[in-house]
């Protein structure tokens, strides 16, 4: 099996272990062309994409077999997955109270980079965290 359908099927196996095509997550291949237009219209490289949380045309991240893409506040957040290195956090917003950081984060912070993903706050931004923190995967495959 080639890495990229190795990835793909590990982020959908995680991600419906999450349930997370029940909330506002959704696979690639199920988006409206609107949305695929406009994710197409930002992202110029490669990625494969697997998986998609989708708030508006100006927020979202894709979640694709070689890297998470995130777009927010006009910019585009790309990060490869293999360097992630299982370095994932949760970004703590400023004038928020500790025991609501977990239902209002909407941001996590990937690799040595420390580069921001956005995804809705709660439980999606918590199974996004675990399906990344797999990231590399052990190579059990041909490149």
């Amino acid at each position: 099996m080639q890495k990229d359908n190795w990835y793909c099927d590990r982020i959908l196996w995680k991600a419906k272990q999450h349930n997370l095509f029940d909330k506002r997550c959704c696979k690639f291949s199920d988006l409206s062309v609107e949305q695929v237009r406009a994710i197409e219209a930002v992202i110029s490289v490669e990625i494969k994409p697997v998986i998609v949380f989708w708030e508006s045309q100006n927020k979202w991240t894709v979640l694709g077999a070689k890297s998470v893409c995130s777009f927010y506040d006009g910019e585009l957040v790309l990060c490869d997955l293999d360097s992630i290195d299982k370095q994932v956090n949760l970004l703590h917003p400023s004038g928020i109270d500790r025991e609501d950081v977990k239902s209002k984060s909407e941001f996590i912070i990937v690799g040595s980079e420390g580069k921001n993903i956005w995804a809705p706050s709660g439980s999606e931004l918590f199974a996004l965290m675990n399906i990344l923190q797999m990231f590399p995967l052990n190579e059990k495959c041909s490149a």
